[in-house]
């Protein structure tokens, strides 16, 4: 009971030390946190971009965390956000982030839950290319909820690893004052299309307590096998795929081998690396602790097979970097053996990665001429390198206290269900400019933004100016103070694909008390109590417009007396979505101060 009451005790203050080294971080002013005037709520971490070559286009899938706020985030190879998911993930840990297909199309892919050490509890998710939820799976069989460290859609397969503690008679290893517990890390195969389970595969049925490397209680991560909040985790599976003979690949971090699985009575069919491997390595080859085992091609005598080789578990060490690696297992040579075909080491002077990581081959069909992608776990890093390992791109989130599982690289098109988000700035009624901050989160098609203001709700909409879209925020400075302002996002071929909120959004003015406190582009943020110099009168209510809308029948424009700030001024062959003209009502503002401790 004591030991049980420990081991919680323990994971709750790693739980909590986590969190609070999330909650130390001041997100208005540390650089690592991106912030944004048209979407307060988010704070995606800052990608740094600094090695930079001949790069494939496409986009960038990570998911750090031990971050300000956690979730699966899309960047460009800029380093500029394109979707942050924390609103739709809900601040819960986010890995294995992808480009997956689902019914014969793109869709993202991902899992989600509360995260313990080196495992975690939750479900994976489908989005649609509207950043709609179609589909969540979830473990069967009466297991505990599937890990982290897996979701893999192969054709109608989705391949999924459960970390399960079992009761286990573990004498042998001098757990003899009662029941011992070990980590069962489970795989299912679970149909896309019926939900139900395929095949289920469990490694203390097949593989010996003894191939394992790490013993009880010698590291934070292996468990202490005293109980059902530490079991040992003595095989720790992280990847699984899946052949069109239905057989699976599977890799075990914790017996550095990788496992080929019949997929019709769960027999081991062969061991590469670790103590009992079926193939000799030649020419110094090793690796250990590996991750993100894949199958590039597989004929009857040889298979050729990609993987993140880490080389380290933080205790023991194998290599003096990690690296990625594309290995030819040759059945029929005598004796069977293990080559490698292409190695794509970490950079010079970069710390080895002891846990997580990711190798991606760009063109699996050339999978020897191909570009790779590589996310480096524990030190949140992504690489891209060519067929003969020189690095093409580097580039990072915080050095210190982030981390990323796995990082993928793809193209997808998305169209947010969600509307663009506006704030709009004057600093004072008098003839002062106004400042359009505004932001479509998820969108890749959003090439510039048609701009609209008006001086009350019956008023038409006056079309202002086009501003090229820069980032994930564009900000955009209009001539004269526009009491509301809406914006429509707009393709690169003119075509207008949606507008913020159709009632408008009135602009922020300081009052006399506040604008000491700001410029002509905004207010600063605010750092402590201070009264003002002069008695400020606040109105309990702001004007607002009704938020039913009623269509006009036309919109001005006055682009060409606009002024830009960010945005070029020039209307340009904008489209004119359906607008409207909506009476101005008093809306009730209410006010919160949270305190956080």
């Amino acid at each position: 009971m004591l030991a049980s009451f420990l081991s919680l005790a323990f994971s709750l203050t790693m739980l909590g030390l986590v969190q609070a080294q999330a909650q130390a971080v001041n997100p208005i002013t540390d650089p690592n946190v991106q912030k944004y005037r048209s979407r307060p709520d988010l704070y995606p971490s800052t990608l740094y971009v600094n090695t930079t070559g001949d790069v494939t286009p496409g986009y960038i899938f990570m998911s750090p965390y031990q971050t300000y706020q956690a979730g699966a985030t899309i960047y460009d190879t800029d380093g500029e956000v394109v979707w942050f998911s924390f609103g739709d993930t809900l601040g819960s840990n986010v890995h294995d982030f992808q480009v997956c297909q689902y019914g014969g199309s793109d869709h993202l892919c991902f899992t989600q839950g509360l995260q313990y050490l080196g495992y975690s509890r939750g479900s994976s998710t489908i989005m649609d290319t509207n950043l709609t939820t179609v589909r969540t799976v979830q473990s069967l069989n009466g297991l505990s909820p599937l890990d982290q460290h897996e979701f893999n859609i192969v054709g109608n397969s989705s391949l999924i690893i459960v970390y399960h503690p079992e009761r286990y008679d573990l004498s042998a290893f001098n757990v003899t004052t009662g029941e011992g517990w070990i980590m069962n890390t489970i795989f299912q195969d679970i149909s896309l299309e019926t939900g139900e389970l395929l095949f289920e595969w469990s490694p203390i049925d097949h593989v010996a307590l003894t191939e394992g490397y790490v013993l009880p209680n010698t590291t934070e991560v292996v468990g202490t096998a005293l109980s059902a909040t530490s079991p040992w985790d003595y095989f720790h599976m992280n990847s699984v795929d899946k052949d069109g003979d239905g057989n699976y690949l599977i890799s075990a971090r914790h017996t550095n081998t990788l496992y080929k699985i019949n997929g019709s009575d769960g027999s081991v069919i062969w061991r590469c690396g670790g103590r009992q491997s079926d193939f000799e390595f030649l020419n110094g080859l090793n690796w250990s602790s590996q991750h993100d085992a894949r199958w590039l091609y597989q004929n009857e005598s040889t298979e050729v097979i990609s993987l993140f080789d880490n080389a380290s578990n933080g205790f023991q060490v194998t290599a003096d970097r990690s690296a990625g690696y594309i290995v030819q297992i040759n059945k029929n040579a005598q004796p069977p053996n293990v080559e490698l075909l292409r190695s794509y080491p970490a950079p010079d002077g970069q710390v080895i990665s002891s846990s997580q990581g990711s190798l991606q081959i760009l063109n699996p069909d050339d999978y020897l001429n191909s570009n790779v992608f590589i996310g480096w776990g524990s030190q949140p890093i992504v690489t891209e390198h060519d067929k003969n390992g020189n690095v093409l791109y580097r580039a990072n989130v915080a050095l210190t206290g982030p981390m990323n599982y796995r990082v993928r690289f793809s193209n997808i098109t998305l169209t947010p269900q969600d509307s663009p988000a506006l704030y709009t700035y004057a600093q004072n009624t008098n003839g002062a400019d106004t400042v359009f901050y505004m932001s479509w989160n998820g969108c890749t098609e959003c090439q510039s933004w048609n701009i609209y203001g008006r001086d009350s709700c019956s008023a038409d909409w006056i079309l202002l100016g086009n501003a090229p879209k820069t980032g994930f925020e564009t900000n955009y400075t209009a001539s004269g103070y526009q009491e509301f302002g809406m914006v429509e996002a707009v393709d690169g071929s003119g075509n207008g694909l949606r507008n913020s909120s159709a009632r408008g959004v009135k602009a922020f003015t300081p009052s006399q008390g506040l604008s000491t406190s700001c410029n002509g582009d905004s207010c600063q943020p605010a750092y402590e109590y201070i009264p003002a110099a002069a008695q400020v009168t606040i109105a309990e209510t702001r004007s607002a417009c009704a938020a039913l809308p009623v269509e006009t029948s036309s919109v001005s424009d006055q682009s060409s007396s606009s002024s830009s700030g960010g945005g070029s001024g020039n209307s340009g062959a904008m489209t004119r979505p359906a607008m409207v003209s909506i009476a101005c009502i008093g809306l009730v503002s209410t006010f919160l101060l949270v305190a956080v401790l």
